[in-house]
C-alpha cells in the first residue's frame, strides 16, 4: 500500500516539511533510482576520463563529432510527452482496481441480519460456515494473482522443495513468484494447455466386451490416472493432476489451516470434507483436460449458496426473501472477486510498454554523450567544465523516477512498496467477518442481545419494551442533570 507520509505535511510547515518529506527511505525516490544513478554516472564518467587521458587526437575528434549529433539528436526525443500519458493510464488504473477488491463487511453484515433465528446455536453455525466459504473463496483467488498472498498460502510442495536448498538459495528464493500466464478467468481452472499426444489407450474396452454388444461396453479411464512418470512420451506437463488423492492439492489446502490468522479466528478454514470435494473437482477435471487443477474461488460460494438454501428450508431462515438477500450478496461478492481477476488479467499493452522504456533509455544514453564536455577551438572564453553534471543528474532524477512510478504500480499485487498490501486486507476480513457472525450476546446492551423469532413473540415485546424504556429514562435523566448543572452555573 502506499506510503504514509499525510502527516509529515498536515501543518504545511515550510522548509521543515521539504526535510520531513525527503529524510524517509521506504517508497522513496531513492529507493527507486540509486542503482540506475550509481549507473549512468559511471557510463558518464568513463566516458569523460577516456576522452580526457585516453584518446588520441584523432578519436577525439570522431568523439567531438558524436557529442555535436547527440545533442541535436536529443531534442527529437519526445520523452515528456510519452511518459506523460504512460503515467496517467498506469496510476488511472491503479486507482481503478483497488475499488474493486471485495471486503467482507457488508456481506456479513447482511448475513447476520437475515439469519439470526429459531436455534440461536445453530444459527450462529450457519453465519460462521457462510463467512468462512467467503474467506476461503477470497484467498483462492488472490493467491492466484498475489505475490503476497501466494507466498503467504503457497504450494507445500515448494515449500519443502526451498527448505531442502541451501541456506543461501533458500534466502533468494523463498518468495513465491506467480506466472500471471496461466491466471486468467478463461484458463478454466487449469495451468496452461499441455500438449496432449494422442493415445489409444483413452478409452479400452474391458474384459466384458467378449460379447460383443457394444451397449454394454465399459470403457476403461485408469489410463488416464496413471502418473506423469510412466507416461512421459506422451503428456509433456509433468506436475500435472494425475491420480485421485493428489498429495499437493491435499497439503496445499490443509496449510491453509495452519495461518496464524485463522487459528485465532475460525481455527479451520476448510475441513477434510471440503478438501475431499475438491479432490473430486480434480479428478473430474483431469478426466476431461489432462492438465493440473487449480482451486477455483468460485466454488465455496456455490456451497454458500447450497447452505443458504438448506436453513432456508430447515426454518433457520424464516422468510424467502431474507434468504434472497443473503443470495444476491453473495453474487455481488462474486462478481467483485471476478471484476479482480478481470483487471489482473489485462494489463497495459507490451507494444506501448516497450516504447516508452526505449525511449526512456535511448534518451539518457543520448544525454551521456551530449553532455560531454569537448574542447573546441571556436569555444567562446569562460565556457564551464563542469565536473559534476549537475542539471543533468537532476533531469535523470525527474524523468526516470516518473518512469520508475509507472513500473512500481503497473502491478498492484507484487511485492514493491506501493503495491496494494492484500496480507492486511486479509487480516482484516478474517478478523471482522468472524466478529460479525459471531454476534456474542456481551456484544449487545443488557435486554437487546436476544436472538430474533426466540420463544415466544410476548416475551421478546416484553424485552424490547424494557430495553425502550431503560434508554429513555438514562436519557431524560441525563438532559435534566444537564439543565440543573446550567442553572447552578448561571446563578453562580
Amino acid at each position: 500500500m502506499t506510503i504514509f507520509y499525510t502527516d509529515d505535511v498536515s501543518n504545511g510547515e515550510g522548509i521543515r516539511v521539504c526535510f520531513k518529506l525527503l529524510k524517509r527511505w521506504k517508497g522513496s525516490l531513492y529507493k527507486l533510482l540509486w542503482i540506475d544513478l550509481l549507473v549512468y554516472l559511471l557510463l558518464y564518467y568513463g566516458l569523460n576520463l577516456s576522452y580526457r587521458f585516453a584518446m588520441g587526437e584523432s578519436q577525439k575528434e570522431t568523439f567531438e563529432k558524436i557529442v555535436q549529433h547527440c545533442q541535436s539528436a536529443i531534442r527529437d526525443i519526445p520523452i515528456s510527452f510519452l511518459l506523460g500519458f504512460f503515467v496517467s493510464g498506469i496510476v488511472s488504473r491503479w486507482f481503478l482496481i483497488f475499488p474493486t477488491i471485495p471486503w467482507l463487511n457488508q456481506v456479513s453484515m447482511t448475513i447476520v441480519s437475515h439469519l439470526d433465528s429459531k436455534d440461536e446455536i445453530m444459527c450462529r453455525n450457519i453465519r460462521i460456515a457462510l463467512a468462512r466459504y467467503l474467506n476461503l473463496s477470497w484467498i483462492l483467488l488472490m493467491r492466484n494473482l498475489s505475490d503476497q498472498a501466494a507466498n503467504r498460502f503457497s504450494d507445500k510442495e515448494e515449500v519443502q522443495q526451498l527448505i531442502r536448498r541451501p541456506p543461501l538459495v533458500w534466502m533468494k528464493t523463498r518468495r513465491t513468484r506467480l506466472n500471471r500466464n496461466v491466471q486468467r478467468p478463461w484458463t478454466g481452472g487449469g495451468e496452461g494447455k499441455p500438449k496432449i499426444a494422442p493415445s489409444s489407450s483413452t478409452a479400452v474396452p474391458t474384459a466384458d466386451d467378449s460379447t460383443g454388444d457394444r451397449q454394454n461396453v465399459r470403457y476403461s479411464v485408469t489410463s488416464m490416472l496413471i502418473p506423469c512418470s510412466a507416461e512421459a512420451g506422451k503428456f509433456e506437463y509433468m506436475h500435472a493432476f494425475h491420480a485421485y488423492d493428489d498429495q499437493v492439492l491435499t497439503n496445499t489446502l490443509r496449510a491453509f489451516n495452519d495461518d496464524t490468522k485463522v487459528k485465532q479466528t475460525f481455527g479451520i478454514l476448510i475441513t477434510e470434507n471440503e478438501i475431499a470435494a475438491f479432490q473430486n473437482i480434480a479428478s473430474d477435471f483431469y478426466r476431461r483436460n489432462k492438465t493440473k487443477y487449480v482451486p477455483e474461488y468460485w466454488i465455496p460460494i456455490q456451497w454458500a449458496q447450497r447452505l443458504t438454501l438448506k436453513a432456508l428450508q430447515k426454518g433457520y431462515i424464516f422468510e424467502l426473501k431474507r434468504a434472497n438477500e443473503i443470495l444476491k450478496e453473495l453474487m455481488r461478492f462474486r462478481d467483485k472477486l471476478q471484476y479482480v481477476q478481470l483487471f489482473s488479467s489485462i494489463v497495459i499493452p507490451l507494444a506501448y510498454t516497450q516504447v516508452v522504456t526505449i525511449a526512456v533509455y535511448s534518451y539518457f544514453l543520448c544525454q551521456i554523450f551530449a553532455s560531454q564536455f569537448v574542447e573546441h577551438k571556436d569555444d567562446a572564453p569562460g565556457r564551464i567544465d563542469l565536473y559534476v553534471p549537475v542539471f543533468n543528474i537532476f533531469s535523470f532524477i525527474f524523468l526516470m523516477g516518473w518512469y520508475k512510478v509507472a513500473l512500481c504500480v503497473v502491478n498492484p499485487f507484487g511485492d514493491d512498496d506501493e503495491d496494494f498490501q492484500i496480507n492486511d486486507i486479509l487480516d482484516y476480513n478474517l478478523e471482522v467477518s468472524y466478529r460479525t457472525v459471531d454476534v456474542p450476546s456481551f456484544a449487545f446492551p443488557d435486554r437487546l442481545s436476544f436472538p430474533l423469532r426466540k420463544g415466544d413473540g410476548g416475551s421478546h415485546i416484553e424485552e424490547l419494551d424494557s430495553f425502550l424504556e431503560c434508554v429513555c429514562n438514562e436519557a431524560q435523566c441525563n438532559v435534566a442533570k444537564t439543565e440543573l448543572w446550567t442553572k447552578c452555573v448561571q446563578q453562580e
